[in-house]
């Protein structure tokens, strides 16, 4: 299409343009930074107009440029006074301007002088710029340029910013896809514009059908490329991670972080980023437990929820307890990459195999959390770990590593953030009570040498505690189970702690004065107190379970399940969890061995795609977040996507090498040459596809006679047809005629007839039979029959 001083206005286009903006906007409003953001919404609308508007006009460069700042100061003090209140006093427009001048310029001289700039105003002022700017320019080289691209890239900038500097927990990638949809058929409807004019300066005969199946077809393909960008699992696109790091190095370099600038932002009110708490080589017990109602990570187990064991989020390990403070002692550690395969560990018998999917909502998160006991990991990870020797025939499958590894940590190489994900596999137990009893005490050394430590001033009343609530026990499991129904029905849980001046020892202070706690001094104090009598036990930290959703899917896992509980060694079946805290539900185990296991274990190779998409779920119990796919789905999606996409391919080559090739006529020449008969249906779609437009659209009379129990006969003329629904249906009179004339006028006449006035009158008849039917089926009455 060649310039002119014509300008390029196209209304489908226009509108397609609006709701993209709009889209780009409500994406804005959906952070609730402040309060007024609705006029940034207003704001990029009217800039969309002035913008088409200009670009209609036959103003040049200058003209344009003042016209658009004289818009731009009448349109945002508009919108700003509208988010002011004013007293009874300031009723004249000076003294509003005056106003708003002023909060304005507190505003700049915040930022100069280096202060957060509180004011909302002010804050959405700044927005009100660019939002302006994208709009106004799309509008414009829309109707100047007939540029789509350059119309649809500045608000999709816009939206991309936004979505890498909001964090949320609610799910708006839906904004993306409707986005996309507008920019589509933007792209799309511009793309036949322009070869329309090619053709006509071609003098290439257009029918007037072939907008309307353009556009039809521009919607149908782009609802198609939307629809399978959101169906496929993120995890398949390997890239997906790497981009997301990618970009994050590249807007670190572009975007440092500046303090001056972040002070021109200090009125929004951000959703707060759970920020790793990283357990590190030492915790000591402090006095207050999360509360925090921010998602930390979303977990999906590769078996229903409903059909596995109480589950732990490990992420920390610490085997000795020195000046009141957790320590691990005396580990090594080794990078591991996932295609190093599973690391060995002891215990490995009397599990089973279960796989996760763990999705990050922490910024730079550095412990990679596991079920007990994890054996693989899909991201790079650091094991810290205490060498178990062995003179077996058993090795390590990592490179380096010869021996079993005691596990303490895996962090994480780099540091995830949030919007990551990762796959984890681990040995889980759910031994019976019956199990647990008859395991004995038979420790090996590498546990008794490491998980015995007790500090030198250990309390005595703690241990004289112990002797005491275990004496009647004859084994280690009833031991344990004692000090742990004592712990939960005796000390009250609190999540927060004091200690008065002089206090020398906390533990003791916990189970004996104050009897009030969290889960770090639960945990501790039945881990000390199993050591004292003899018992292996260690210190976990990391993430309780978690809500379960609905369907039983994933676990919602938020900064205050942050949690600490004691493991127990029991020979044969490894460390067990326990639960002493008295906020958490008590921790059930079957009386029994099952005769067989109630969870199927998973082979390494059926670990299954993430199903994240950079867009994270809903704020809300339940979340919005998508459930993690399993291999069926994951199976059915792609044959569905593989059958549309063909099916796409054939349409367009038809479309394009064959379009008078008729689908009936390939697959009637099909059944002939296979030696079938061909079926009636068969026959009769060959039929109509050989009838012309025209004839297509009088069909609809005899399909209104059968409709109405009035087939007509074969010896009948398409007139006597017409006259016969008339009398029948005299509602569509005026229809029917215009579709008789047609027929006839294609028939007789070298004019031949409208196909578009005959579809219409067409689709008009049917609609006034089905009106009818639906009529006399709720008021119970029929048709009048045709007079003799």
């Amino acid at each position: 299409m060649e310039k002119s001083p014509a300008r390029w206005w196209d209304l489908p286009s226009a509108t397609f343009l609006f709701f993209a903006i709009l889209f780009s906007t409500w994406r804005l409003q959906e952070t609730e930074w402040t309060e007024g953001l609705i006029h940034v919404w207003n704001i990029a609308l009217l800039g969309l107009m002035v913008g088409l508007a200009l670009g209609q006009s036959m103003y040049q460069k200058r003209g344009v440029i003042l016209l658009t700042a004289g818009y731009m100061l009448t349109l945002f003090t508009w919108q700003l006074l509208g988010m002011m209140e004013f007293g009874k006093e300031e009723t004249y427009l000076g003294d509003k301007l005056i106003v708003l001048a002023g909060r304005i310029f507190l505003g700049v001289s915040e930022f100069a002088a280096g202060r957060p700039v509180k004011d909302p105003l002010f804050f959405v002022a700044l927005f009100f710029i660019p939002y302006w700017c994208a709009a106004l320019y799309s509008g414009f080289q829309l109707t100047r340029h007939a540029n789509p691209l350059a119309a649809i890239l500045p608000n999709g900038i816009l939206m991309f910013v936004i979505y890498f500097n909001h964090y949320t927990t609610r799910d708006t990638s839906w904004l993306f896809g409707l986005y996309l949809f507008m920019a589509f058929l933007l792209m799309g409807r511009q793309k036949y514009l322009r070869d329309r004019e090619i053709w006509r300066e071609r003098h290439v005969q257009i029918s007037p059908e072939s907008g309307v199946d353009f556009n039809n077809t521009i919607m149908v393909s782009a609802a198609v490329l939307i629809i399978l960008a959101w169906m496929a699992p993120s995890s398949v696109l390997t890239f997906n991670s790497y981009a997301r790091k990618t970009w994050q190095s590249i807007s670190k370099e572009l975007f440092p972080q500046n303090d001056r600038l972040e002070n021109i932002f200090a009125a929004a009110k951000k959703e707060n980023i759970p920020v790793s708490d990283v357990y590190r080589s030492e915790m000591a017990l402090g006095t207050q437990a999360s509360q925090s109602a921010e998602i930390s990570m979303l977990v999906f187990p590769s078996s229903p929820s409903k059909d596995l064991p109480r589950l732990y989020w490990r992420g920390h390990v610490y085997d000795s307890f020195e000046g009141g403070r957790w320590l691990t002692s005396s580990v090594t550690s080794i990078n591991y990459e996932a295609q190093d395969g599973d690391f060995l560990i002891e215990d490995a018998q009397n599990r089973l195999r279960l796989d996760f999917t763990f999705n990050v909502y922490t910024q730079g998160q550095a412990i990679l959390y596991t079920a007990s006991q994890p054996i693989f990991v899909s991201h790079p990870a650091n094991i810290i770990h205490k060498i178990i020797p062995t003179t077996g025939e058993d090795r390590a499958n990592i490179e380096g590593l010869d021996d079993l590894m005691d596990i303490s940590a895996l962090r994480s190489i780099p540091k995830l953030e949030a919007g990551e994900s990762y796959q984890s596999s681990a040995l889980v137990a759910n031994p019976s009570i019956a199990e647990l009893r008859a395991a004995g005490s038979e420790y090996p050394s590498w546990v008794t040498d490491r998980y015995l430590q007790l500090p030198e001033d250990f309390s005595v009343r703690i241990r004289e505690l112990a002797e005491e609530l275990t004496a009647d026990q004859d084994n280690p499991y009833d031991k344990t189970a004692a000090i742990t129904n004592y712990l939960r029905s005796e000390i009250e849980y609190e999540p927060t702690i004091s200690f008065p001046d002089g206090t020398t020892d906390r533990l003791e202070y916990f189970l004996f004065d104050v009897k009030k706690g969290f889960c770090n001094y639960y945990a501790s104090a039945e881990t000390l107190m199993l050591r004292s009598i003899g018992i292996p036990a260690r210190l976990s930290v990391g993430y309780a379970q978690g809500e379960m959703n609905v369907e039983n899917t994933f676990y919602t896992v938020r900064e205050r399940d942050s949690h600490a509980w004691p493991e127990v060694y029991f020979p044969g079946y490894g460390w067990i969890e326990f639960e002493p805290t008295g906020n958490q539900a008590a921790l059930e185990r079957p009386l029994e061995a099952a005769e067989e296991p109630s969870i199927t274990p998973v082979l390494p190779e059926q670990l299954e795609a993430d199903p994240i998409t950079q867009d994270k779920p809903a704020a809300d119990e339940t979340t919005g977040a998508k459930p993690r796919l399993t291999q069926t789905q994951i199976i059915q999606i792609s044959l569905a996507s593989g059958f549309i996409v063909l099916a796409a391919l054939i349409f367009y080559l038809k479309r394009r090498y064959a379009p008078n090739l008729q689908t009936a006529q390939i697959l009637k020449t099909v059944v002939e040459r296979s030696g079938w008969e061909t079926p009636q249906w068969l026959n009769r779609w060959v039929r109509w596809t050989e009838l012309t437009p025209i004839e297509r659209s009088f069909q609809s009379v005899n399909t209104a006679l059968r409709w109405m129990d009035k087939p007509p006969s074969v010896d009948i003329t398409p007139a006597e047809r017409a006259s016969l629904l008339t009398s029948l249906l005299p509602s569509a009179s005026a229809d029917i005629e215009n579709v008789l004339r047609e027929h006839q006028s294609a028939l007789f006449t070298r004019r031949g007839g409208d196909a578009l006035l005959a579809r219409r009158a067409a689709r008009n008849i049917l609609y006034q039979v089905l009106y009818l039917h639906i009529k006399n089926f709720v008021l119970g009455y029929n048709h009048a029959a045709p007079p003799k």
